[in-house]
């Protein structure tokens, strides 16, 4: 017995052919249907015709209308969807491609995304608070509570991709000792600060107790205390000054220096004018506190100070004409008794520490030698040989 079962074999003769009359009768149809149609028409009557032609007629119209009613459609969606494709394109440009300037952007714990739409729009980051959902909406994006760093030159996504993350973009502004405020106008534009906004920064009112005793139309000369600062990037100068002065304070406090220059005969403004000379004169610790000895022996005996700093700070700051001993300025201290009116520049802390607590010494004199050594002397005789030894080209 088979244990399969046996498939049907089909034949040829087996498929039903179509008749061929059929398929001629289709092909009259097919080829002479205008002549059947117009000799049918003949057969009909004027009311029959005209009824026929009335329904081909509002045939047509209706057709013409579905076919006008279709491309009306597609034209409009064309329409809005090309509409919506400037408007999103448009809103994922950036706000102004041109300012370039980072500032801060701080989203708090538990804000919605609507909450922060709407602060981005106000703050000026972005264009559209919808497209700005939408965009959240469509990529999944992720809000992080935090501090960002943003421009109005970032398009929406960039925007988008700065918020995933909570950066805090800081800076380190670095401020070196000895320099005067003019000099200290370019270190702040390595850091991107325009113009306009050091002078504002710098002509800013700062409420600091380090500011005390600066006396009335003083400027911030000698107060920008030499220190690494850490800000974020899109942060004022007005916030590096105001760390700069907190800084000086700390220090003038740990150190007690308001007491050490009073026990001097000195104001704190005038023991910082005291440290910028020094800071300007000498650099190594050691040879700053001598220094500081010579000056407070030279204003004890009612002596100039006679430093050649204090007339090249009158020079670069247009304060006289010339370069020289000869310079006509009150702080020309070569000319001038006493201290002049402020400081020359920003002191070191190790020249304030050297004001503040000077080594007793008899020396009166000093000159730095060729060899970068500073030789002190008690008589002028003695510094004139020392000058003779040691300066050489370089007091020419």
């Amino acid at each position: 017995m088979s244990g399969g079962r046996k498939g049907k074999t089909v034949n040829a003769s087996d498929v039903k052919r179509r008749p061929s009359f059929e398929i001629a009768r289709d092909y009259i149809i097919l080829n002479f249907k205008p002549i059947i149609e117009a000799e049918a028409e003949e057969n009909l009557s004027k009311k029959e015709l005209r009824q026929k032609r009335r329904a081909e007629r509002q045939e047509n119209k209706r057709r013409h209308l579905v076919r006008n009613s279709v491309l009306g459609l597609l034209l409009l969606i064309a329409i809005v969807v090309g509409v919506a494709f400037v408007w999103w394109n448009s809103s994922n440009e950036p706000v102004n491609a041109l300012d370039k300037n980072a500032r801060q952007f701080v989203v708090d714990e538990g804000a919605t995304t609507d909450q922060v739409a709407t602060a981005l729009q106000n703050a000026g980051f972005i264009r559209s608070t919808l497209a700005f959902r939408i965009y959240m909406r469509l990529n999944g994006g992720m809000i992080q509570a935090g501090n960002h760093m943003l421009s109005p030159s970032y398009t929406l996504s960039e925007i988008a991709n700065k918020l995933a993350t909570a950066d805090t973009d800081e800076i380190d502004v670095q401020i070196p000792p000895g320099l005067t405020l003019d000099e200290l106008r370019d270190v702040f534009k390595q850091y991107d600060y325009t113009d306009a906004e050091i002078e504002q920064a710098l002509n800013a009112d700062y409420d600091n107790p380090i500011l005390a005793d600066r006396p009335a139309g003083a400027t911030l000369e000698g107060y920008l205390y030499p220190d690494t600062y850490r800000v974020y990037a899109g942060d004022s100068l007005e916030v590096v000054i105001e760390k700069s002065l907190d800084k000086l304070n700390q220090v003038a406090i740990e150190n007690n220096l308001a007491a050490a220059y009073a026990s001097h005969g000195l104001s704190f403004y005038q023991g910082l004018t005291l440290a910028s000379i020094v800071t300007k004169e000498v650099q190594k610790s050691d040879d700053q506190q001598m220094v500081a000895s010579v000056f407070y022996n030279r204003l004890n005996a009612g002596m100039n100070l006679g430093s050649d700093v204090t007339f090249q700070y009158a020079y670069k700051s247009g304060l006289c004409s010339t370069n020289s001993p000869d310079c006509e300025s009150v702080y020309n201290t070569r000319i001038y008794s006493g201290l002049p009116p402020g400081p020359i520049a920003n002191p070191s802390l190790s020249a304030m520490l050297a004001v503040a607590n000077p080594p007793a010494s008899g020396y009166y004199y000093f000159v730095a030698g060729e060899d970068g050594n500073t030789y002190f002397s008690e008589t002028a005789d003695q510094h004139n040989q020392a000058v003779a030894d040691h300066c050489g080209s370089l007091c020419e």
